[in-house]
């Protein structure tokens, strides 16, 4: 008998409940998207079985044990590449989609656009729209999401990645575009008028469906998140990948964040979530256990710190902060703004004393996570280990920023290898792995136990 019955929507969002048949359309993609993750994650290792499973399809005994992984909003990458002054200018900037694929020129202000695609550089799974005085230039508003772009785009009948149909329901997506972004949204504002493809011939968007890069969710509102990196699959596959033990060319098993990354060729190792991710999950598989993602699988907002923050008037500010959807923590969309009887904006908050003049600002203020659950065996199990399939690279003058190197290619001139002297010693075994790390690692995990099994979903 499986862990889990049924996989549900993020925050256990409610929109579903008036399509018939799309509760069981989205358990069978998300059950989907486990599988194909379990399998290509399983091709780097021979094809031998690793410790991330479908909870939808197997239940491994053990105690259950809930880990939450947390990182910060504010993009990384862009501290390292450009200080905080400029990070916080540039967040806030719609970039062209095609900045997206020529990094390292990571910036908006690259060749001109091809495709006219915008998106936002928030690669952090929290992505946010600011919405600036026309006059002053002061900002007004600023909202906040993690929901999903496959969670829309079920609305609409398809989800690129997954081949399950979903029954559509088109008016309902227009009906929440209206309720959460503006009411004066169209139908047409929604919908591609071209194909585009990636540099590698990838669909972005198809003509006549659903562009998660219309107006409404660039330049002119936000309902969803929109950053190549930021979606569902994308998680799940990062979970699935994070759950092999990896080596260095030295032999040593990794562990640190960063390096776990480089060696294991997956996610960003700029970023504040990838690495976190990544190195939590590696480390409930060096532990020993069977290792999945909590239901409901989702990226969320886990809560906003609001201590440095004053008001004009001297009053508190939690009635400034407002959750439109989700729960607490889980929260999948944000308002930041004042009350109309307050009497003043966003921008006359101060934090620790500076004028909120970008959304990044905020964004510092706020914590993202995901949950991952482990299955602690009686007898530590040691999934397959792998040697590194690419290699980390920086420029040692300007080490802030780490790139990639396939293996095949090796590391180009004017640069070195990121990470290798990190790791544990020499010739640490993956069988011993988890007798190493367990001590360290088990209190923490154990304030998050569940006993789960036998229930519809998990407990959030």
């Amino acid at each position: 008998m499986p862990l889990l019955q049924q996989f549900d929507p993020p925050a256990f969002l409610p929109d579903f409940k008036s399509i018939p048949g799309q509760f069981a359309a989205w358990h069978r993609a998300v059950l989907g998207w486990f599988d194909e993750s379990i399998k290509t994650t399983s091709k780097k290792v021979g094809g031998q079985p690793i410790q991330f499973f479908n909870p939808a399809t197997f239940d491994p005994g053990g105690v259950l044990v809930d880990q939450e992984i947390t990182w910060n909003a504010f993009p990384k990458q862009l501290l390292r590449e450009f200080g905080r002054d400029k990070a916080l200018e540039l967040a806030d900037r719609l970039w062209h989609i095609e900045q997206y694929f020529q990094y390292p020129s990571n910036s908006p202000d690259g060749p001109p656009p091809g495709s006219g695609l915008l998106y936002r550089p928030q690669e952090e799974y929290c992505e946010w729209h600011v919405l600036r005085d026309s006059g002053s230039g002061k900002i007004q508003r600023v909202t906040f999401t993690s929901e999903p772009p496959e969670y829309w785009q079920a609305l609409t009948g398809q989800v690129p990645g997954s081949n399950v149909k979903f029954p559509s329901n088109m008016e309902l997506l227009l009906k929440l575009y209206r309720k959460l972004v503006h009411p004066k949204v169209q139908m047409a504002d929604l919908i591609a008028t071209a194909d585009v493809n990636d540099p590698q011939g990838n669909p972005l968007t198809r003509k006549g469906q659903y562009n998660i890069y219309n107006q409404w969710n660039t330049t002119h509102g936000i309902a969803h998140l929109n950053s190549p990196p930021n979606s569902l699959q994308a998680e799940i596959q990062l979970g699935a990948d994070a759950s092999i033990r990896y080596t260095n060319p030295r032999g040593k098993l990794l562990v640190e964040p960063e390096a776990l990354i480089a060696y294991g060729s997956y996610g960003g190792p700029n970023r504040n979530s990838d690495p976190t991710i990544g190195a939590s999950v590696n480390a409930l598989s060096r532990l020993g256990a069977y290792v999945t993602l909590r239901n409901p699988v989702g990226l969320y907002m886990d809560h906003i710190d609001l201590s440095g923050w004053e008001a004009p008037d001297g009053r508190e500010v939690s009635d400034c902060v407002r959750v439109l959807r989700g729960a607490p923590g889980m929260i999948e969309r944000m308002v930041v703004q004042a009350p109309p009887n307050r009497n003043f904006s966003v921008g006359d908050i101060t934090i620790n004393g500076a004028p909120i003049h970008y959304g990044g600002q905020i964004a510092e203020c706020i914590t993202v996570k995901l949950v991952g659950t482990a299955s602690i065996q009686p007898t530590p199990i040691a999934g397959p280990a792998s040697g590194p399939l690419s290699l980390g690279i920086l420029d040692p003058f300007y080490p802030a920023v780490v790139g990639g190197a396939s293996l095949k290619k090796g590391i180009s001139p004017g640069n070195v290898e990121a990470f290798l002297d990190e790791g544990t010693s020499e010739g640490a075994s993956p069988a011993a792995a988890p007798r190493a790390v367990k001590k360290k690692l088990t209190v923490p995990m154990a304030r998050g136990i569940r006993k789960m099994r036998g229930r519809n979903h998990f407990i959030p």
